[in-house]
Order: C-alpha cells, then sequence, then structure tokens
C-alpha cells in the first residue's frame, strides 16, 4: 500500500471521530471546540489521498527507512498537492456551513 493512500485513510478516520463528536457536541451543548471544525477537511484529504496518493513510497519502504518518509511529499506531482489543497478548501468550506448554527 502506498503511503498516501494509508494517510488518506487515517484521515478519514480521524475526520469521521471529530466529526461525530463535534456534531454531538453542537446538538448536546450547542456549541462545538473549534478543534473539531477541521473534521471534514480531514475527511476530504483524506478521500483526495485515495485518488492522490503522492510521492512513490510504499508503507513496508516507510518502515524499513529504505526511502526517507519525505518522498510522499516531496516527490507528489503538482496535480496531487493541488488535489490535495483543493479537497482542504472544500472541506473547510462544508466546515463552516455546517458548524455555523
Amino acid at each position: 500500500m502506498k503511503l498516501g493512500r494509508f494517510f488518506g485513510i487515517l484521515a478519514i478516520i480521524l475526520g469521521s471521530i471529530f466529526s461525530y463528536i463535534g456534531y454531538d457536541m453542537m446538538h448536546t451543548t450547542g456549541s462545538t471546540l473549534k478543534l473539531f471544525l477541521a473534521a471534514p477537511v480531514f475527511v476530504f484529504i483524506g478521500v483526495a489521498m485515495l485518488f492522490f496518493p503522492g510521492g512513490d513510497i510504499t508503507t513496508a519502504e516507510s518502515k524499513s527507512k529504505a526511502k526517507d518518509p519525505k518522498v510522499w511529499i516531496n516527490e507528489a506531482p503538482k496535480s496531487h498537492k493541488i488535489a490535495w489543497a483543493v479537497a482542504g478548501v472544500i472541506g473547510f468550506i462544508i466546515s463552516m456551513n455546517i458548524f455555523e448554527q
């Protein structure tokens, strides 16, 4: 598995947990911590990383230090980096609309 896809799965899981906690807090207390506003951003960046995994490094190569983990970012094509940024902006806009109440 590519390292970028692994990070994408982790971001989706973390974003889903933060979304649940933030949305539940908003309905029970009427407010939420600012940390949970980033939940949709994590989810959208995670999905983008599944489709655009970045540099050519696997989790095994990263674990064994055969390749530097920075390869994931440094060798990522510009199109992948742009897709991550666009997904983050879309997640932020959705976050502001959901948690606006």
